[in-house]
């Protein structure tokens, strides 16, 4: 049996086998992905300098405000 025929049968008998197969990027263009990077890159730059709450924190509020 082949690769191929393997993963086949593979992935009928367990529904959630094609799962990590997904990129949900894949048809994202480039000047999408581009703007998506520059916004992941300020987020970690906004981070780095103490513009970030702790999750504690945050739950802490949240629980608080119910």
């Amino acid at each position: 049996m082949n690769n191929t025929a393997r993963e086949f049968l593979h992935a009928l008998s367990d529904p959630y086998v094609s799962l990590d197969r997904v990129d949900p990027f894949a048809d994202m263009a480039d000047d999408e992905r581009a703007r998506l990077h520059a916004s992941l890159r300020r987020a970690e730059e906004e981070i780095a300098a103490g513009g970030s709450t702790p999750a504690e924190e945050l739950v802490r509020e949240l629980r608080a405000a119910r």
